[in-house]
């Protein structure tokens, strides 16, 4: 089929996209990169496409900072005697549970059709099926806590921490399919492009064009157009009509109802009781040659104060460019971006109160902090320094209330409780990380072919 990629943005790649400032090129959002292992989503589309982009492998995947205590996520033969030191061997009975469900669960969603919600019928699903799937029967329903050991604070807090970023969610609320397979994720492989994150995305925009299909830019979509029960284009901001024989909204579900009164209409009520919380406060820091170590990891996650609750500034990630990499950071520095989960209403009250300059030069200083833990010292050599907040990603990406990540993985959302890449709207398909199988470039990647292929075969709800 012809495409034609409609992007509000003048550049492609959402929360995976990149800028420029004063010498530097950050990432806006997302820094972590996995699909490029032997089972990754990312390596196996790009062979198909012919695309190809060098992905080195990074090795520790990142560094873990509860308050003083350090720890080495490896993602190699390294990370069980790591996890021993940390946590103890009463741990590894939870650990060896962890990463047998992820080596099933990626297995099984290698060899699916589609998300479990758009299976044809129950033949697709028991083409799909072997015998040694049995062994996630019992992950149904349950959270990741359920095999957590009992009064472990250490390993919980760990686990919490790294569920946020992988599942937007703890321990308590993370679906135990999903965790098992969000906490794998040093192990199937973190790796580095050059360039950053966005070299996926741009990557992908010149295989469009190489196909014979368009993207256009500054693009922005004001509705669906519907006809007869099925999608027959969409209209423009600028009230320019498009027509099409397939619409895919790759937008998260929130913005694709404000773009069609039928699909309002059909998920008002599950959109309610998976309600998305999460925002994102970002610095964006520019360092001068010398001020990062070579040998620092590229990756850390910092939780200031173990105790406390997550996000807000107390738990953060930063990710560094590496040492002299062409293009990143001017005269050979570091382009660094820190990241928090912010709850989006607390910055909507800020706006109404006149507070958010103030917000958001506390929140500034919380990650500042926690670079300094990653790297001491570095903070007082900042070349450049810049912040967004959620009122930022809503400007520039669109997102409803300038919510990212996607919807918490919860046992009710996640894997069988997914949204579909299918509609009630025949022709329409909705793709990105609020529906199967959720966030992250991995996520989205899967979610984007699985409606590629449903659109192709003309599927209906």
């Amino acid at each position: 089929m012809r495409v034609l990629v409609l992007e509000r943005h003048n550049v492609p790649g959402g929360c995976a996209s990149f800028f420029q400032r004063s010498g530097f090129r950050f990432d806006v959002g997302a820094t972590l990169v996995g699909g490029f292992g032997a089972r990754g989503a990312h390596a196996r589309i790009f062979g198909e496409l012919g695309i190809d982009l060098a992905a080195t492998r990074v090795e520790p995947a990142m560094v873990v900072h509860l308050g003083d205590l350090r720890i080495v996520r490896f993602g190699d033969r390294r990370w069980p005697a790591e996890r021993v030191r940390a946590f103890g061997a009463g741990a590894e009975r939870f650990w060896r549970t962890q990463e047998r469900l992820a080596d099933l669960a990626w297995d099984f969603a290698a060899r699916l059709p589609g998300s479990p919600a758009c299976l044809s019928g129950p033949l697709a699903l028991v083409s799909a099926f072997r015998g040694r799937d049995l062994g996630l029967l019992p992950a149904l329903g349950r959270t990741v806590a359920s095999i957590l050991p009992r009064g472990d604070v250490l390993l919980r807090r760990f686990v919490d921490v790294q569920l946020l970023i992988t599942a937007q969610c703890d321990a308590a609320t993370a679906d135990l399919a999903y965790g098992a397979t969000a906490l794998d994720l040093a192990r199937e492989g973190t790796f580095h492009l050059t360039g950053g994150v966005s070299a996926i995305s741009v990557a992908l925009a010149r295989a469009v064009r190489r196909f014979g299909s368009e993207i256009a830019y500054n693009r922005e979509v004001a509705s669906v157009l519907v006809e007869g029960g099925r999608a027959a284009g969409v209209t423009l901001a600028g009230g320019e009509r498009i027509p099409a024989a397939r619409v895919v909204l790759a937008v998260p579900l929130l913005d694709a109802v404000r773009l069609s009164a039928d699909l309002r209409r059909a998920y008002a009520d599950k959109i309610a009781v998976q309600p998305q919380r999460w925002g994102a406060f970002m610095a964006y820091v520019g360092l001068p040659p010398g001020a990062v170590p070579d040998d620092v990891a590229l990756h850390h996650q910092v939780v200031l104060d173990p105790a406390q609750p997550l996000g807000e500034g107390n738990s953060a990630f930063v990710s560094f460019s590496t040492p002299r990499e062409p293009g990143r950071a001017r005269g050979g520095g570091r382009a660094v971006t820190l990241s928090t989960h912010t709850d989006v209403a607390l910055w909507e009250r800020a706006e109404r109160d006149g507070g958010s300059g103030e917000l958001r030069e506390r929140y500034a200083s919380r990650l500042l902090r926690a670079l300094e833990r990653a790297v001491p010292g570095a903070s007082e050599r900042i070349a450049l320094l810049e912040t967004a907040t959620p009122r930022t990603f809503l400007n520039y990406t669109g997102r409803a209330r300038g919510l990212v990540g996607g919807v918490p993985q919860t046992p009710a959302s996640a894997t069988l409780g997914a949204f579909s890449q299918r509609t009630p709207v025949r022709g329409l398909f909705v793709c990105g990380d609020t529906t199967f199988p959720g966030q992250s470039t991995v996520g989205a990647t899967l979610s984007g072919n699985a409606a590629g292929r449903a659109a192709l075969w003309g599927a209906t709800a």
